[in-house]
């Protein structure tokens, strides 16, 4: 562990040394010429010893003093120093968030606090167990070589990152990091990429299919022509959307979005107005509402609110979208009496691609990401989205955020 030392440590060290030896030579040297009092020299080891060590508690005579103060001054100063250094060294690896441990010959001989929760209180007790993979990258690390392992541990389920590398004279530091949350992120990542390519697959291969159909009954059966034209386009239209909805995801995830004072009423109004061409029995009710946010984000939320509301209520069914405040929040509420969801699904409805109908809402248009998108607009305006539902009759969701504070 010499290496570990700071500077000071080992000058302290080396005067020791030095001076012990020189000690011990001229106390034997007086001692074989018969000198009466040798007992300075030892009362000069003795002290300096105690200086070293932090126990000096004893005055020493003038005598002595005048022999030894230049050293006990400079060992002093030097001991100081070290144990400053030492503090300062301590308090750093102590206020890590990862893990540091320090092993020599097999033996773990220093943790922080960040190691210990991870390996356990006993880990620098001699024999103490460590995860195999731990084992491992110090075996790796003792053969010259750097490595690093992951190993799972606890409940709930936490993902370690381990890596050893040597550091000389039979030393070798481990690092280990909790990657719990980037694991999770990774899985996720995973997960959307083949969710996305499956969504996008799906109308590709109908394209494909349609358009050599057509090909092959251009001039034969214009019947034929016409009606896989129409699938191309729908298939076409399907995937514009839902690469319109990724690139939507994507630039809510960066979390950038301009923030401005707006009326949330105003926003929504002008997205119910749209609906309204098409659902003209949409009622809504709205009063002033200051909020901070992007508008052109919550305007989306909204849509896709109403357009999940039309797309599972019947024509003759009833919508009504309300935007108020509240306890300091301001509320939007969209509610049909359509066909609803059942009560094990709702945890889910607000994953990526997730449908509760998949056939009813491929035939409708949906991408699987309209609720997605709402969650996210809610997260980044620091608001929530809720829902009440029961089956075949009808959804509530409550969009809400903070109010604007008055200047």
């Amino acid at each position: 562990m010499a290496s570990l030392l700071p500077p000071a440590a080992r000058r302290i060290g080396r005067a020791l040394a030095r001076w012990v030896t020189t000690a011990s030579l001229v106390a034997a040297g007086i001692a074989a010429v018969g000198a009466p009092q040798p007992w300075p020299w030892v009362g000069i080891v003795a002290m300096v010893l105690g200086v070293v060590s932090g126990m000096l508690q004893h005055r020493i005579s003038r005598h002595e003093r005048g022999v030894a103060e230049t050293l006990i001054e400079e060992l002093e100063v030097d001991r100081l120093e070290a144990r400053t250094i030492q503090d300062l060294y301590g308090s750093l690896l102590s206020s890590l968030p990862v893990g540091v441990v320090a092993v020599q010959a097999g033996q773990a001989v220093y943790a922080n606090p960040a190691a210990v929760e991870v390996l356990g209180e006993r880990v620098t007790q001699a024999g103490a167990p460590m995860p195999g993979a731990v084992r491992e990258v110090i075996d790796g690390a003792v053969a010259g070589r750097s490595s690093s392992a992951r190993f799972s541990q606890g409940l709930p389920r936490r993902v370690m990152e381990v890596a050893a590398r040597p550091v000389g004279e039979g030393l070798v530091l481990l690092h280990l990091s909790d990657i719990t949350e980037r694991s999770r992120i990774d899985r996720m990542r995973q997960d959307f990429v083949i969710a996305a390519s499956h969504e996008l697959k799906t109308p590709v291969a109908a394209i494909r299919a349609a358009a050599e159909t057509v090909l092959m009954a251009l001039e034969e059966d214009h019947d034929v022509v016409a009606s896989f034209s129409g699938r191309i386009l729908d298939n076409a239209v399907r995937m514009s959307r839902t690469v319109s909805d990724l690139l939507d995801l994507s630039r809510l995830e960066s979390g950038i979005l301009p923030f401005e004072a707006c009326d949330l009423a105003e926003v929504v109004g002008e997205v119910v107005e749209r609906f309204l061409t098409a659902r003209p029995s949409i009622e809504w009710d709205a009063e002033p509402t200051p909020v901070m946010g992007s508008p052109s984000y919550l305007a989306l939320a909204c849509r896709n609110l109403l357009e999940n509301a039309v797309h599972h209520t019947p024509d003759d069914g009833l919508i009504r979208v309300t935007i108020g405040a509240a306890d300091g929040e301001a509320i939007v509420v969209v509610t049909d009496n359509g066909t609803g969801i059942p009560s094990d699904e709702l945890p889910r409805i607000f994953e990526r691609f997730y449908r509760v109908d998949e056939a009813r809402s491929r035939a409708t248009g949906g991408t699987g990401l309209g609720l997605a998108i709402v969650k996210h607009v809610a997260d980044l305006h620091d608001g929530r989205i809720e829902v009440e539902s029961r089956l075949g009759r009808g959804s509530t969701f409550r969009f809400r955020i903070p109010v604007r504070p008055p200047p």
